[in-house]
């Protein structure tokens, strides 16, 4: 366990130079951690010359109440895992920038402290970059689950085959496809595009996967390999809750548009936009039907904003209609 300072090579496991460093940021976690870490620690048994050698660290952004140290002990007794404390709370976007900082690894993979990895997950990420050495990253398809690991969905498949994807840019760049706990990406890939921007609360994982996606071809694997829970206390739920979503997604469009081609820019951001807004009159819609009239006043609030970067597009006006068919419901409900 450390706090800010250098790395104790006492505490490094399996190699002094791993190749893939599994880094686990986290803040107030409750007992999921120890599932997520256990996860880890099941594909580094028995490792053979197919399985990569990792290492895995716990980055804790200064949790005030929750003994994280106890949570990791719990999951691994043995003392394999690594946990690295930070000084001061530096919110999402900066503890996983400190994450990505402190990893030794060739390749890094962030693994939120209530999702996880299932067998043979980092075997088959390291065969993309080992049969393709000039890919940026490398992902998977992703089971989503609730608090009880009940499956929700799976996410779709990009393509049926493993390998690099064509014209990816134009996939990730109209929305987010990829779950963060599916992705591994290349040390160097950081090295050259830089880290999370900080100044993005939700969409940061996507804006980095299209930034990643304008400088380095992409591998997919099809098969289900990792997990990510979807539950009222995580952070994505947490931030719908609040309306937060929905503006940071409009900056995040704005900010992606930057990195198109300009032959694509217009076109890909009109589709980028549209699906969002289309989005959130759904997320609206269910708010409604749930009774949840703040939260669909709050997501309204923000369709307009969205609207307003394609405010020449045709699709704007009917999208327009339906987000004021929707405030129309809303007012009625709140009369009632």
């Amino acid at each position: 366990m450390r706090g800010c300072g250098c790395r104790d090579p006492r505490n490094s496991f399996m190699t002094a130079s791993p190749v893939i460093s599994v880094m686990i940021p986290t803040y107030e976690p409750d007992d999921l951690l120890v599932q997520t870490v256990r996860a880890v620690l099941a594909q580094t048994s028995g490792r053979g010359s197919s399985q990569p050698a990792i290492e895995i660290t716990v980055v804790d952004d200064a949790s005030p109440t929750v003994d994280v140290a106890a949570l990791v002990s719990r999951a691994d007794p043995d003392g394999r895992v690594e946990l690295v404390r930070n000084s001061q709370q530096l919110g999402l976007a900066g503890n996983w920038n400190r994450a990505i900082g402190l990893a030794r690894g060739d390749w890094i993979h962030l693994l939120h402290q209530d999702d996880y990895v299932l067998p043979n997950f980092y075997r088959r990420m390291g065969d993309g970059f080992w049969q393709r050495p000039d890919v940026g990253m490398a992902f998977c398809r992703t089971r989503i689950v609730d608090q009880a690991d009940q499956p929700l969905k799976t996410s779709s498949r990009v393509c049926w085959r493993k390998g690099v994807v064509s014209n990816w840019l134009l996939q990730i760049g109209e929305r987010q496809r990829v779950q963060t706990p599916a992705v591994v990406v290349a040390r160097r890939t950081y090295e050259q595009v830089g880290g999370f921007r900080e100044d993005l609360c939700h969409a940061l994982d996507w804006e980095m996967w299209v930034r990643i996606a304008a400088h380095y071809p992409v591998w997919y694997d099809p098969k289900v390999l990792a997990v990510y829970r979807r539950h009222a206390c995580n952070e994505s739920s947490r931030l719908l809750h609040s309306g937060k979503v929905w503006p940071d997604l409009a900056r995040a469009i704005a900010i992606n548009a930057r990195t198109f081609p300009a032959a694509i820019r217009d076109r890909l951001m009109e589709r980028s936009t549209r699906w969002y807004a289309q989005s959130a009159l759904r997320t609206a819609t269910k708010q409604l039907r749930a009774g949840d009239i703040v939260g669909a006043q709050k997501t309204l609030y923000h369709v307009p904003r969205l609207l307003e970067l394609i405010r020449e597009s045709r699709s704007t006006p009917a999208l327009a209609r339906r987000a004021g068919a929707i405030e129309h419901r809303l007012r009625l409900l709140r009369a009632a």
